[in-house]
């Protein structure tokens, strides 16, 4: 086995590939990362106002039902986003049969904050999720 020496000439060479290509291979694993990060949160938002929607449209008959107890559901329903009952809005709509709609709306920051710095984008995440089911199950 022999070695090769490499020229100074192509170690420099190397050098600027390597400058030029680490910034687009950051770029594009930063950009996988907030992608995933955004449609966890999704996913974590549209389960939970399918959730508070399903838990209204069962028991907005019963006594002493109140609107609460469905965002609490929602609340419920997305443990790893931080969500409080005024992020959810349920709503009756219609009548025999009514529909129960249930908008979650949530923003927050950008994990590495890149986007934010980008002319035009905005500087948080803003996500929202909808769940529509008729009322009595």
């Amino acid at each position: 086995m022999h070695s090769e020496k490499k020229s100074g000439s192509e170690a420099g060479a190397v050098a600027v590939e390597f400058a030029l290509i680490l910034p687009i291979f950051l770029v594009l694993v930063l950009g996988i990362f907030e992608f995933g990060r955004g449609f966890n949160i999704q996913v974590s938002l549209t389960e939970a106002a399918r959730e508070a929607a399903r838990y209204a449209s069962i028991h907005q008959t019963d006594a002493g039902y109140n609107v609460t107890a469905a965002q609490d559901a929602g609340v419920a329903a997305a443990p790893s986003v931080p969500l409080q009952e005024s992020n959810i809005n349920v709503q009756s709509v219609g009548s025999n049969p009514c529909n129960v709609v249930v908008t979650v709306a949530y923003s927050t920051p950008w994990m590495t904050g890149f986007p934010g710095l980008v002319p035009g984008m905005p500087s948080q995440l803003s996500l929202q999720g909808k769940g529509v089911m008729r009322c009595g199950g």
